[in-house]
């Protein structure tokens, strides 16, 4: 008898870690509710400014290295300055469009929604069904959500099957509700941007490396350093019509 009510104990709470180990999470829309719900109000970041180092990789091997210069405001807004503060070659995303400049020229400007900026950053300041909408008008499949292990963390992977390296979707810790990894596709390939070197830095946490494969192969890995959290940032650096003008701090 004393042997059986041992059992039953041991039975119970096993029952009972398990019931509060397993996701509640059945779908992409639940893991989108629960990051938005974790650090939502000023517990992210909205003004963020630094610089990185840029290595080029061909064949495995590193090819160039650039500083560049960014400035972001979430949601969607995110200004690249190459090399120099004040240079007129770069990028900005704003208002789900790209424009990129060189030499001061705007040479492209094109409808686009920055798979990165949505999962990382974006998700904490909209509501999360707008990000569900944005999302599943990008291709990731919401009704597919799993647990798995990145790096030794738990995570949410939203998105994918298990062993599907190829369809659309973001990995997120499961206990700090941020971006380990997102895969995506960009015109005929597969891109697997991977977030990592997590710290804290002011109260905030911060990825401060961030790595990119194309097709499985290394193309880039970004250090980021100097890096602040502005009270503000001026409207003027998310303005196609005034890129040649303005200069990051």
């Amino acid at each position: 008898m004393k042997f059986l009510f041992t059992s039953l104990l041991l039975l119970c709470i096993g029952s009972k870690i398990q019931s509060q180990t397993k996701t509640t999470f059945k779908t992409g829309n639940d893991v989108i509710t629960a990051m938005h719900k974790a650090y939502a109000g000023d517990k992210w970041y909205k003004y963020f400014t630094f610089s990185q180092e840029s290595h080029f990789y061909k064949d495995g091997k590193e090819e160039k290295m650039e500083v560049w210069h960014e400035a972001a405001t979430f949601p969607g807004k995110l200004l690249i300055k190459f090399k120099t503060k004040d240079s007129k070659n770069g990028v900005l995303f704003a208002n789900h469009m790209v424009y990129g400049f060189a030499e001061g020229k705007e040479m492209v400007a094109r409808p686009g929604i920055h798979d990165l900026l949505i999962a990382a950053f974006d998700v904490y300041f909209l509501k999360p069904e707008v990000t569900a909408h944005l999302f599943d008008s990008l291709g990731y499949d919401l009704t597919k959500t799993r647990e798995d292990i990145f790096n030794g963390r738990k995570v949410y992977v939203v998105g994918a099957d298990k062993n599907d390296s190829t369809s659309n979707q973001f990995w997120i810790d499961a206990e700090r509700m941020y971006l380990h990894r997102i895969i995506y596709k960009q015109g005929k390939g597969v891109n697997n941007c991977v977030f990592s070197n997590y710290q804290k830095i002011k109260g905030y946490w911060v990825a401060k490396t961030v790595s990119f494969k194309q097709d499985g192969v290394l193309a880039m890995i970004e250090n980021y350093f100097d890096i602040k959290f502005p009270k503000e940032l001026s409207g003027d650096l998310f303005d196609p019509k005034k890129f040649n003008e303005v200069k990051l701090d």
